[in-house]
C-alpha cells in the first residue's frame, strides 16, 4: 500500500491484536516490511496469527498481555524492547465493550470496560513514550470510537472510557511534541468485526441508513489510516482525531 522504504524495519507494538481489527492492522504492517510485536490476552489466537504472519515470510512476535495490569504493561513493553531492538510505532487496539442499561450497570462492568479501554491505553502510551523521548521520534495511534464524540444508550461506560481516549490522545500530543513524538486517535465507525450488534433496541438497518456511504466498513476500510498516521507523511499532525465512519457522525439528516 506504502512504498515499502516507509515502513521497512520499524518496530511495531499492537494491543488488541489478536482478532477483529487489531489483527488486520497487525498483518497489514508485517507486510509493509515491519517487524511486528502482537499484544492480547488470548495466546491461542495469537499464536494463530504470528504462524499466519511467519507462514508469509514475514517478522512478527506475541507477548501475552492484560493491558489493565501494570506489572504486565511494563514487563511486555521491555520485552518487545528485547526482542525487536526498539519500538518506532505503538497502536492501542485493545478494548471491550458491553451493552447494558445504565440503571442495571455494575460497578465491577464500569471498572472492567474503563482499565481495559482507557487505563490500558495510557499505560501503554506512558512506557512506550519512555523509549520514544530517549530515540526523539515515535509514533502513537489509539483507537477511540464514534462514541468519543457522541452517545448511544445502554453504553455509558464504553462512552465514557473512548472520550477519555481522544482526549488523553490531545494531551499526550500535545505534550510529546517536543519530542517528535505524534499522538492521534483514529475513529472507526461502524466496523463489520465479531463483536455483537451495538444496541439491541436500534436495527443494523436503522445503522445503515444514517451512513451515507450506505454500508457498514470492513477492517480493511481502518488499515490506509492507520498507515497514514503511522507514516512520515503524518508528520505535522498531532493531537488530532481521524474519523472513518463513512460520513455516519457528520450526518445530521437522520
Amino acid at each position: 500500500m506504502f512504498n515499502n522504504a516507509e515502513f521497512k524495519g520499524k518496530r511495531v507494538l499492537i494491543t488488541g491484536a489478536s482478532r477483529g481489527i487489531g489483527r488486520k492492522i497487525a498483518l497489514a504492517f508485517a507486510e509493509e516490511g515491519c517487524y511486528v510485536t502482537a499484544v492480547a490476552r488470548s495466546k491461542e489466537q495469537l499464536d494463530d496469527l504470528i504462524h499466519t504472519i511467519s507462514t508469509k515470510g514475514l517478522k512478527g512476535t506475541a507477548i501475552q498481555c492484560d493491558v489493565t495490569l501494570e506489572k504486565q504493561v511494563i514487563d511486555t513493553v521491555l520485552k518487545a524492547q528485547n526482542i525487536m531492538g526498539d519500538i518506532d510505532i505503538l497502536i492501542n487496539c485493545a478494548g471491550i465493550f458491553k451493552v447494558t442499561p445504565s440503571v442495571e450497570a455494575a460497578f465491577e462492568e464500569w471498572n472492567e470496560i474503563l482499565e481495559t479501554n482507557l487505563n490500558g491505553t495510557f499505560l501503554f502510551c506512558r512506557e512506550v513514550s519512555r523509549i520514544m523521548i530517549k530515540n526523539k521520534r515515535g509514533k502513537i495511534i489509539n483507537f477511540g470510537s464514534l462514541l468519543s464524540y457522541t452517545g448511544f444508550p445502554e453504553r455509558a461506560a464504553y462512552a465514557a472510557s473512548k472520550g477519555g481516549v481522544l482526549q488523553l490522545s490531545k494531551v499526550l500530543g500535545i505534550e510529546w511534541a517536543k519530542h517528535g513524538i505524534n499522538v492521534n486517535t483514529l475513529i472507526p465507525g461502524m466496523i463489520e468485526v465479531e463483536t455483537p450488534h451495538p444496541v439491541k433496541s436500534i436495527t443494523k438497518e436503522h445503522i445503515i441508513n444514517r451512513i451515507p456511504n450506505g454500508k457498514y466498513g470492513m477492517p480493511a476500510d481502518v488499515i490506509g489510516p492507520t498507515l497514514f498516521l503511522a507514516s512520515s507523511h503524518s508528520d505535522y499532525i498531532n493531537g488530532q482525531a481521524l474519523v472513518v465512519d463513512g460520513g455516519w457522525l457528520s450526518n445530521g439528516y437522520i
